[in-house]
């Protein structure tokens, strides 16, 4: 993608250099326009054929569609497990935002461009340290907005009782994005708190993730569970 951008530009600083001349001969104009554009065609041609079939590689399968809900849905959960996984224990908990998550993936094959389309962005995984105080925060802010896409342990609220199997921990380890732990989506309690990178691209951990996995069977599994009684 970056080479066809260089070429892009090249061209068109080409064209501007070159294409015109004192006399402004529309004729001429035209005629130089369509030689750069049929030449951009040709150079362009081979990485667009390599990269559509990059692009439409299926690299797993979904039994059901996975999308967005709440207070939990298939797409969340199955994003913020794989990447609790990817963290390979440095984490308790994951929580992203449905907000971030920008399509459904359908059942049936699933290629590299339904992933991106799920995740455009180029978000890195991060771990941040929260204390208790900060940590009911978080939940009260999940609560309180009916849910978002959360992994490690079970929310359960009951009226205003918030609980959960970390509320008595010193500190609770959290797996996010770049994005939400500098505040992005209103996640006011992660801003200016040091960020552990992983130096992974959540969209990258999905992919390969999915390449791992000849068939994926996501199921809603009551981790957030909101009662007013």
């Amino acid at each position: 993608m970056k080479s066809i951008v260089k070429i892009y530009l090249f061209l068109f600083l080409f064209s501007c250099k070159n294409g015109f001349d004192n006399t402004y001969d529309g004729s001429q104009v035209i005629e130089v326009k369509n030689q750069i554009d049929s030449n951009i065609v040709k150079i362009i041609n081979p990485y667009k054929i390599n990269l559509d079939k990059e692009m439409n590689k299926i690299i797993s399968y979904t039994t059901s569609d996975l999308e967005k809900g709440k207070p939990e849905g298939k797409l969340g959960n199955f994003i913020c497990d794989l990447s609790l996984i990817k963290a390979k224990g440095k984490a308790d908990i994951c929580v992203f935002n449905n907000g971030g998550l920008r399509d459904i993936v359908s059942k049936g094959n699933i290629t590299t461009s339904d992933i991106f389309q799920v995740m455009p962005f180029e978000n890195e995984l991060v771990i941040v340290e929260l204390d208790k105080k900060e940590y009911y925060t978080l939940l009260k802010y999940i609560t309180d907005r009916g849910g978002e896409p959360f992994s490690g342990t079970e929310i359960i609220k009951k009226n205003d009782t918030i609980l959960s199997d970390f509320n008595n921990y010193k500190k609770i380890r959290v797996l996010t994005s770049d994005y939400l732990a500098n505040g992005g989506d209103n996640m006011d309690f992660f801003i200016g708190k040091n960020q552990n990178k992983l130096g992974i691209k959540l969209r990258d951990a999905i992919i390969e993730y999915c390449e791992q996995k000849d068939t994926l069977k996501i199921n809603l599994d009551n981790r957030l569970v909101f009662k007013n009684e």
